[in-house]
């Protein structure tokens, strides 16, 4: 490419567009003032041109905007949005939301959670049984949920609980709470206490000792093999 044509490509003449006031001339320093009022003018909104003229009329450098920001007309401070305020222990008991009520206190009204407890824990079975071993199906039958199992205790340190059988309702950290075909609720604790539930021919014990967890914490916990002593 020829020299020649390269700078004349570089330096082009200024765009139609770009408007002049022939009145206004830039090198004299007399009329800056002029030239910037008149600047603003064509340029700056309406509603803006008035807090700009102020800004300007002052000595030293002004660095402007001319993007249209929105302006905050009132002083608001954003509200911090803090962690919702939960219940505590002693507020949950003293609402008394777990508690179950006389008038649902009937072993027929929980057998359809019973029946949708078997379905429930087929289908566990059969997604956990065929991939792995039956040690690694143990560790993963831990993590099953057992609410709406018929649950019996068969060993207890305490002679009134052994042989209490009914359909599980709550568990909490350190009781089970279950519905005996007597319609009576029943709060047995875990610990000193072997549980046994059975499903498709499987029949599984619990070591209430070693079983100090709630539900929701047991989903995402590792047990351990740990040695057993036997009540």
């Amino acid at each position: 490419m020829d020299e020649k044509q390269l700078v004349s490509g570089l330096y082009r003449g200024l765009s139609q567009n770009i408007v002049v006031d022939e009145d206004t001339d830039i090198k004299e320093a007399g009329h800056s003032q002029k030239f910037i009022n008149s600047f603003i003018t064509r340029n700056v909104p309406a509603s803006r041109q008035s807090t700009i003229e102020g800004l300007t009329e002052g000595k030293g450098k002004c660095f402007l905007s001319l993007e249209k920001v929105k302006l905050n007309r009132t002083n608001r401070k954003p509200v911090a949005k803090g962690k919702q305020k939960r219940l505590t222990s002693k507020e949950k008991k003293a609402l008394k939301l777990f508690d179950i009520s006389k008038e649902h206190q009937k072993y027929e009204m929980y057998i359809p959670l019973h029946q949708l407890w078997l379905e429930y824990i087929k289908e566990y079975m059969l997604t956990h049984l065929p991939k792995q071993d039956m040690k690694q199906f143990q560790a993963k039958l831990l993590k099953a949920d057992l609410h709406g199992c018929i649950m019996t205790v068969t060993k207890s340190k305490c002679p009134t609980y052994i042989g209490q059988s009914g359909i599980l309702l709550q568990e909490t950290r350190n009781v089970f709470k279950i519905i005996t075909k007597e319609d009576k609720l029943k709060t047995i604790p875990k610990a000193n206490s072997i549980f046994t539930y059975e499903f498709c021919g499987h029949v599984v014990d619990i070591y209430g000792n070693q079983f100090k967890h709630r539900s929701s914490q047991r989903s995402a916990r590792r047990f351990k093999t740990k040695p057993t002593i036997d009540l």
